[in-house]
């Protein structure tokens, strides 16, 4: 900025458009708070807004997604590191391009554009030194995986992994000699089967969980070490552990897969896993935050 003082004339301020460009933009907090709010608003504010239309018609709510508590906790972690930025500029030209035309893509394009603008956007991020950027860049990456990545993945490799977790199931169940296995269908003497397709592998609840972790260590403000991955390592295997048990209980009986499948057993199941979760991370990682 450059003053020209004039003997007839008042000092006139001349402004340069670099100066002007950054006079005009707004806060990088601002910038990343308008991007995951239009985020969140785009997964979740259908759900919200015929949860809130519902409820005060007396209708049934169907909402046209689940409010995942992954995905809220995700969202939690990715607030409280925004409101640590303060006044901070920590982006550069490219990354607010970058992130304006993620919004862009969430706003207008379809799902999956907007998953790969945001595993773009994440990649992007987690290159930075500054570990607030870095961790929304871990972020990003994971909410990708839990909308899109994961699905992907899982249709790819299910011929592999669907009778790798039937035969786990299985295995207790060949103990007793009354059933059999056939590809990825258990069946008994009693003429029940089931059929163990993606809806019943694990391979989604460990994502879940995986996401479920790194939140919780950015909520916490950890540094990531060895000790948190042991602790990954024991949660993803307690998740494989209880989904492939309640596979196998499903194969006994018709009654035991209504129960476990479409009844109570379901909402037992999901209790218990999340509950399990919770608690392993809770207990298990540092409370200790590096700001300290």
């Amino acid at each position: 900025m450059s003053s020209v003082v004039s003997p007839t004339r008042k000092p006139v301020t001349r402004i340069t458009i670099r100066e002007l460009g950054k006079l005009i933009r707004p806060e990088d907090r601002i910038v990343l708070g308008a991007l995951f709010a239009i985020l969140f608003w785009r997964d979740f504010g259908p759900s919200i807004f015929a949860g809130f239309t519902s409820l005060f018609a007396g209708s049934e709510f169907v909402g046209s997604r689940t409010l995942g508590g992954a995905e809220i906790l995700g969202f939690v972690a990715i607030a409280l590191i925004i409101k640590d930025l303060k006044t901070d500029r920590v982006l550069g030209r490219w990354e607010v391009l970058a992130a304006a035309g993620v919004a862009i893509a969430v706003l207008c394009f379809s799902h999956t554009i907007a998953a790969i603008g945001l595993t773009c956007l994440g990649l992007l991020f987690v290159t930075r030194s500054d570990k607030r950027i870095a961790s929304l860049g871990q972020l990003c990456i994971g909410l990708a995986w839990i909308g899109f990545w994961g699905a992907l993945v899982l249709f790819v490799i299910k011929p592999w992994l669907l009778p790798i977790e039937t035969a786990l199931a299985f295995a207790p169940l060949s103990l007793f000699g009354s059933f059999s296995l056939e590809g990825i269908v258990i069946s008994n003497t009693s003429g029940h089967a089931i059929e163990v397709l993606e809806p019943c592998s694990a391979f989604h609840n460990t994502i879940v969980t995986a996401f479920i972790w790194l939140s919780i260590i950015k909520i916490l403000g950890l540094d990531l070490r060895l000790k948190h991955f042991y602790i990954l390592a024991i949660a993803l295997g307690f998740v494989v552990v209880l989904n492939t048990a309640r596979i196998g209980v499903m194969a006994i009986s018709e009654n035991q897969y209504l129960f476990w499948h479409v009844g109570p057993g379901l909402l037992i199941v999901k209790v218990v896993m999340l509950g399990a979760v919770f608690g392993l991370f809770y207990f298990g990682l540092d409370r200790v935050p590096r700001r300290a």
